[in-house]
């Protein structure tokens, strides 16, 4: 029997599951991981924390199982970026989190200096302290131990992959659909860009060697790193939308709504972004993508602030509710596509006192379906024709939320049995050695959801308040 590792490093925790050859799961661990909020729209994690949580989750796995796996698949949180001395492995300062908006004025200033189109029509993607270049940036400007390193072969960095990879085999490698998150790296020639690397002044000797998504990363003590990719990429490949218009939604911290482009020549559209699905033996699969900043993260918002105890609480209670003239729009970082304000802020209106709890959550449930709504009208009106939406993710298990979004896109919705498709993209790739026509038999069972009522009209009235929150 072959067996095959993944780890799946995302936002809040770290999870080493063991898949068997056929794709079914022999073994589960998953450790959480601690944020750290310096300042107001600053968000950290401890690298060394994400190390450690990760090879405490791949040694319990690898104890449950008895086995002992061939190879390793890595998917990861994207964007988030660490830099370190390879002479001993340490942190130069925490890990800079996507979620993180320090560099929002920095951003600012290449809009007005003109740098946008350049960097869409190279990367794909916008000027935007969600991605990963204006964050190293900011390292070198103000972290003493990075900055006193710029120009040394020493000074490394990566995203989150590529510091796993390091710390597992000594080997500094990343792949496009991590890269292509980067702000810095070209996609249509698929190497790293020495003019955006100019512009934010980031050495090219310490960036890592980009290699194809199934490429050899390298061995280590687990086994041979086989594959990796970027969390949202391998969610693509989970749901196996492989061929031209498939979409998939992930809903995890954020919502993530992807359609696979082939190998597509198109810019990216407006409000949408441009990224690399993977790179396969020198082909790469591109895909178009939109990204709504805060979604999980607001059922988390509701229990920090005590309005629910438990996520299983909310489905039942917005059940209980509704729609009752109450909106809220999920701006707690900001929104992202199709409109990209970072300076937006989260709002509830039309609020009365006749509202209850269960009003609120019933609001907050729409919200989550109809900002994935928005980025999937933005498909429609690029002319990309769509049938069926591939939903997974933590927020998938809410029927209600998946049925809203049925009803407000009027499109067919299919929900996995199967809840780790990130991790299930990965081993999938880590399965690929030539094209992906290996691996198409292995699609998952799936709840089916189609429109049942038309709700238009609430729609229209919840993008009224999204207005509001983008001129706050």
């Amino acid at each position: 029997m072959d067996y095959t590792l993944i780890i799946d490093e995302g936002t809040t925790s770290t999870r080493a599951i063991i898949f068997d050859e056929n794709g079914n799961i022999l073994s589960s661990s998953n450790r959480q991981l601690k944020a750290i909020y310096p300042s107001t729209g600053w968000v950290e994690q401890n690298a060394e924390e994400i190390f450690s949580k990760t090879l405490e989750s791949i040694e319990d796995a690898i104890d449950q199982c008895g086995c002992t796996p061939s190879k390793i698949g890595i998917t990861n949180q994207r964007e988030t970026v660490v830099a370190w001395d390879d002479r001993d492995g340490r942190p130069l300062y925490n890990v800079i989190v996507w979620r993180d908006k320090r560099s929002h004025s920095f951003c600012k200033e290449l809009k007005d200096a003109g740098y946008e189109p350049v960097i869409r029509a190279k990367t794909g993607l916008l000027i935007d302290p969600y991605f990963s270049a204006s964050k190293i940036s900011w390292m070198i400007e103000n972290v003493e131990e990075v900055k006193k390193r710029v120009g040394s072969p020493h000074l490394k960095f990566g995203t989150i992959d590529s510091y796993l990879v390091w710390k597992l085999t000594g080997n500094h490698f990343t792949e496009p659909s991590n890269a292509s998150r980067t702000m810095l790296f070209d996609i249509n020639t698929m190497r790293w860009d020495k003019e955006l690397l100019e512009v934010f002044k980031i050495p090219f000797i310490s960036m890592p060697e980009v290699i194809n998504s199934n490429g050899d990363f390298g061995n280590s003590k687990y086994g041979k790193i086989t594959a990796v990719l970027g969390d949202q990429q391998a969610s693509l490949m989970g749901n196996l939308c492989v061929n031209s218009g498939e979409v998939k939604c992930t809903y995890g911290t954020g919502a993530f709504v992807l359609v696979n482009a082939k190998n597509s020549k198109n810019p990216p559209f407006d409000g949408l972004l441009k990224t690399v699905a993977w790179s396969i033996d020198g082909v790469a699969d591109y895909a178009f993508e939109g990204s709504v900043l805060s979604s999980g993260e607001v059922i988390n918002w509701l229990k920090r602030i005590s309005l629910i105890k438990d996520e299983v609480e909310i489905e039942e209670l917005a059940r209980s509710a509704k729609s009752d003239g109450i909106y809220f729009v999920p701006a707690l970082d900001g929104l992202g596509s199709p409109r990209w304000e970072p300076n937006a802020r989260a709002l509830f209106v039309g609020m009365n006192s006749s509202h209850t709890k269960s009003n609120i959550i019933r609001a907050v449930i729409e919200s989550m379906a109809f900002s994935v709504a928005e980025v999937i009208d933005t498909f429609k009106k690029s002319g990309l024709k769509l049938s069926t939406i591939r939903v997974d993710g933590g927020g998938s298990k809410n029927s209600l939320l998946v049925q809203i979004l049925s009803n407000v896109t009027n499109l067919r919705v299919e929900r996995s049995k199967f809840h780790e498709m990130t991790s299930y993209g990965a081993f999938l790739m880590s399965r690929v050695k030539k094209d992906l026509n290996e691996v198409l038999s292995l699609k998952k069972e799936f709840d089916l959801f189609e429109p049942v009522e038309n709700i238009d009209s609430i729609y229209k009235r919840w993008q009224m308040a999204e207005e509001i929150s983008v001129k706050w």
